[in-house]
């Protein structure tokens, strides 16, 4: 069918029901809590409008999402990962420069932050304040699940974590919070974060542009989305050690530099986990402790 970028008639009925989660993820009871997640649902209908039911399958199973984050940009570490994401057999199709308020740091997160201390919700809002991030969708020829691939070559968010060369390493992720990179874990994932990050409109087109893009292997250049970033976000460098723990207006007021720096301390100063996390979403989070 014709790939369509805009808003669907009015008229017509959309399942926002969603698909059979079932078959885009691998955590037992996931499925049942997509089924009710709004940003999901949303996303879904437009991956069906814009590709079809079966095409919008393959292309969750298909394309991996990675936000390389203002952070990132900040450390003057995004080109590195982006380079190493090519080197590690990824194809980006398509790219757009992201902003994420507070809100859409609890949207994005809102099932991975049980273990987040207020402070950690504080300190992303004052990460993602500092201003833009690159969203890259990419294509993995391998065969396997192109989310799930590119979760494992990102690393872990702990440091102590990470077995072998990750993305987060060539970015020189020091901590929990400063992670660099955030990528979508599994097809699911990749459905309902595209429902976070994106309304309807820019959403549709982003999916219509990685579609073709996957059927003609045309090429998508990023140079001139990373310039459009650090024209807003230049590289600042890794700040120097401190040993004062920052005060919360430090994080919020004053010049972006020193926004930065004082983020950077207050990251490895500041509590990020707590002792009483939140409910879990489905089985497979009870067993995840970052204590362990």
């Amino acid at each position: 069918m014709p790939e369509r970028t805009t808003r669907p008639d009015v008229g017509r009925a959309l399942d926002l029901a969603g698909p059979a989660w079932k078959q885009l993820t691998r955590l037992r009871g996931k499925d049942q809590v997509f089924a009710r997640d709004l940003h999901a649902r949303e996303a879904w209908a437009t991956l069906t409008t814009v590709l079809g039911t079966e095409r919008a399958y393959a292309f969750a199973e298909r394309v991996a999402v990675m936000w390389v984050r203002p952070d990132a940009f900040a450390a003057g570490a995004a080109r590195r990962v982006l380079a190493a994401t090519e080197e590690a057999g990824f194809r980006p199709v398509a790219a757009r420069l992201v902003r994420v308020d507070r809100c859409g740091v609890r949207a994005l997160w809102a099932y991975m932050c049980r273990w987040a201390t207020i402070e950690r919700l504080w300190l992303l809002d004052a990460l993602v304040a500092l201003g833009p991030g690159l969203l890259v969708l990419w294509a993995d020829g391998t065969g396997e699940s192109a989310s799930v691939r590119m979760s494992a070559v990102k690393g872990s968010n702990a440091p102590h974590r990470r077995t072998g060369p990750s993305l987060r390493d060539v970015a020189g992720a020091p901590n929990r919070l400063l992670t660099m990179v955030h990528t979508a874990d599994e097809p699911a994932d990749v459905v309902r974060e595209l429902g976070v990050l994106f309304p309807w409109p820019e959403r549709a087109a982003l999916v219509a542009e990685a579609a073709r893009n996957l059927a003609s292997r045309a090429p998508c250049p990023l140079d001139a989305a990373v310039a459009e970033v650090e024209d807003e976000l230049p590289p600042l460098g890794v700040p120097k050690p401190s040993t004062d723990a920052p005060a919360l207006d430090e994080l919020t007021t004053g010049p972006l530099e020193q926004r930065w720096a004082a983020l950077w301390a207050a990251s490895q100063m500041w509590p990020l986990l707590t002792r009483s996390p939140g409910p879990a979403a489905w089985p497979e989070q009870e067993t995840r402790s970052p204590w362990r």
